[in-house]
């Protein structure tokens, strides 16, 4: 696609549960990871042993990073993504706070230390771990899977607010770009001593944190299920339609209009060449040579350029169209 601020896209939502996100957390027997394995289609990253009495549901172990960074290429790869997809619909992530902490044992170990603190000279390495985990996180986010994020509570030690269990850099992703935060409670046991399913909670109060992107949805679900789960967005979507007028879209509609321009590194390559050649006919170079060092460095030139610097070709390509037209 051609960006033009003048034929823009416009925004729309997305019917069913696909490239949803969803942060489920609360205390321990809530139900959380059982009803999240019987989501459609699920696949069970297992950084805990949750599933120990939930028989039928595919997985693999994870007790490292490395494990889960070659679980998520298989997941996410390009090569093996769609045969992924014939599989599995709902990634479960369980849970965020162990994941984190299998991230920060991979990186103390990558630089020889015993905390994430003592890296870097005693500056700590924050940033490789924050960069790190988001790296993969991200690969999840954007492959269109519906990501189901399980999380355990805690109190923030501040506000005293109930909050998903985990550090800003591990948990703050999942939080802001999560789709719904649902807060699981306890209803106990019954008269005859069964127990209660769980209810959930879709907004926040100052007693407990929770979230939802779908101004129509119902903050408070009595019975936490899979099902009614996935009933809840799909009527808050529903009625996000009839009150904006618009139909819903599918997944993959709705990410085709947040793709960029795709670039092609020969292509760009080629006009850059075929633009310089216009340049020096037109005894233009030193104008082609400053915006060219402007973006590459001095005495650098477009042709030294490798595929991972495409974007910057490109930028040179647009500034150089504009000299031209001018």
């Amino acid at each position: 696609m051609t960006f033009d601020i003048f034929n823009p896209q416009v925004s729309v939502v997305a019917k069913g549960l696909d490239g949803k996100m969803i942060l489920i957390y609360g205390n321990n027997s809530t139900g959380k990871t059982k009803q999240a394995t019987r989501m459609k289609k699920p696949f069970y990253l297992g950084f805990e042993d949750g599933i120990r009495a939930i028989s039928g549901v595919p997985f693999l172990p994870i007790n490292n990073w490395r494990d889960f960074k070659k679980i998520n290429k298989q997941l996410t790869d390009p090569k093996t993504i769609d045969k992924a997809k014939e599989l599995y619909q709902t990634i479960i992530f369980d849970e965020v706070f162990t994941a984190a902490r299998y991230c920060q044992d991979f990186l103390c170990k990558k630089h020889g230390v015993e905390t994430i603190g003592e890296g870097n000279g005693g500056y700590g390495l924050w940033k490789e771990y924050e960069n790190e985990f988001w790296t993969e996180l991200d690969k999840l986010m954007k492959s269109g899977y519906t990501l189901l994020f399980i999380g355990h509570e805690q109190k923030d030690k501040d506000t005293e607010q109930i909050i998903p269990k985990g550090d800003v850099r591990s948990m703050q992703p999942i939080r802001d770009n999560a789709d719904v935060v649902a807060y699981l409670t306890s209803n106990g046991i019954d008269e005859e001593g069964k127990v209660v399913k769980s209810s959930a909670w879709f907004a926040e109060t100052e007693k407990f944190f929770a979230r939802s992107r779908f101004d129509h949805i119902d903050t408070y679900l009595e019975e936490f299920t899979a099902e009614n789960l996935e009933k809840v967005i799909s009527v808050a979507i529903e009625r996000q339609e009839e009150a904006d007028g618009v139909k819903a879209v599918t997944y993959e509609e709705q990410k085709e209009s947040f793709t960029s321009e795709e670039l092609d590194y020969d292509k760009i390559m080629q006009e850059l060449k075929t633009i310089a050649g216009q340049f020096q006919k037109a005894d233009k170079w030193d104008e082609l040579t400053e915006v060219v060092e402007k973006h590459l460095g001095e005495g650098k030139r477009v042709t030294e350029c490798k595929k991972s610097q495409v974007q910057v070709m490109a930028v040179i390509l647009d500034e150089l169209k504009d000299l031209l037209a001018e």
